[in-house]
């Protein structure tokens, strides 16, 4: 009995040595993998071609000597992808800005070895397999936009691991910036034609579902809010006229900036008696005070109506899908979106747009 015994407390020792070795030996390799980036990171951005092709063979040598210390195949295979991802990134910001030939030649046979439909991919995190992926579209593919290079995924790369958080993240990203527009309906329709994943599909149907009623040509959703001297003001009172509106908050910075531009809009029109504008403040009802003191002291109060989001009573936020400010939306004489994601106020182009918008319009 007492050999037996033995026998389980030498298993169970020898047992445990071989989880805490294990464990040594993952922990080992993440710091291994983050010290590759730390290299490539240690690359100067203010160099001359010469002198980068030193520091790079300089960093090479370590790299190389990093991947040579990590243990498993599977960590040598992803330290190979962080050494790719790390050179797409110091060497592209050179070839990106400054448009240095030679370097790109230099850093296309460097990276020789990457194939991004290889299931290698999939030994990466999500954010690790973007970054890869953005590196190499933003150095050898730059005249493609960020839903091109979504729909360039879902064709020529295999791996469902890969590809769904990528052109998710790009989805979700696309329709915050701009809205349901007609790129990311094509994005949409060849994520149904390629995706083979049910979550992805549902996914992408619920932010169509989420979006698409704010798409242009569609009737704005009415709403309701309180002026700053406490009237009920629907945007259903101004048909006929045309609707700008800026969305803003004042603890939002940006807003706080662009709000001059805003308000400087109704002395540019001032003989346009067909075109309202309006603010409509995300501080909330338990801010009014607030609010109201920082439209005395810049001086706004009065001269454009200015209302107050009541999140308990309106559904605003939800119906247009607000999900960063300042956000600017422009809405016809007929009650219809022209554009819910319009292009900022102090933006250079913006003037050129309106102009053409309110043309459109006439």
């Amino acid at each position: 009995m007492k050999a037996i015994n033995i026998i389980w407390v030498c298993v169970v020792i020898c047992f445990g040595v071989e989880i805490s070795c294990y464990a040594q030996r993952d922990t080992r390799d993440k710091v291994l993998l983050e010290r590759i980036e730390r290299i490539y990171h240690g690359i100067p951005q203010d160099l001359k071609t010469g002198e980068l092709l030193e520091k790079l063979r300089e960093a090479e040598k370590q790299v190389g000597l990093v991947l040579d210390s990590l243990s498993a195949k599977d960590m040598k295979e992803r330290g190979q992808l962080f050494r790719y991802n790390g050179l797409l990134w110091s060497l592209g910001t050179y070839v990106v800005e400054g448009g240095d030939q030679v370097l790109k030649s230099e850093l296309a046979e460097r990276i020789g070895g990457l194939d991004l439909d290889s299931p290698r991919l999939e030994l990466l995190s999500d954010l690790e397999a973007a970054n890869l992926l953005n590196g190499y579209f933003r150095v050898f593919m730059p005249e493609m936009s960020d839903v091109e290079r979504a729909t360039y995924v879902l064709y020529n790369v295999k791996s469902e691991k890969v590809r769904n958080p990528y052109v998710l993240s790009v989805l979700v990203l696309g329709l915050k910036q701009r809205g349901y527009t007609d790129e990311v309906q094509n994005l949409l329709e060849d994520i149904e034609l390629c995706s083979k994943t049910e979550t992805t599909l549902q996914e992408a149907r619920k932010l169509k579902e989420r979006y698409y009623p704010v798409r242009a040509g569609v009737l704005a959703p009415d709403f309701e809010m309180e002026d700053e001297s406490g009237k009920m003001v629907k945007l259903s009172d101004f048909k006929g006229k045309v609707v700008f509106i800026d969305v803003w908050a004042t603890w939002c910075g940006g807003c706080v900036e662009g709000l001059p531009y805003f308000m400087a809009l109704k002395d540019r029109y001032k003989d346009r008696d067909d075109i309202v504008f309006l603010t409509i403040s995300d501080d909330g009802i338990e801010a009014k005070e607030r609010w109201r003191n920082f439209l005395k002291e810049r001086k706004y109060a009065g001269k454009m109506p200015h209302l107050l989001m009541n999140r308990e009573k309106d559904d605003f936020e939800k119906n247009y899908c607000i999900t960063g400010i300042p956000r600017y939306i422009l809405i016809d004489k007929e009650g219809k979106i022209v554009n819910a994601w319009h292009v900022a106020v102090k933006h250079e182009l913006f003037p050129w747009f309106f102009k053409i918008e309110l043309d459109n319009m006439n």
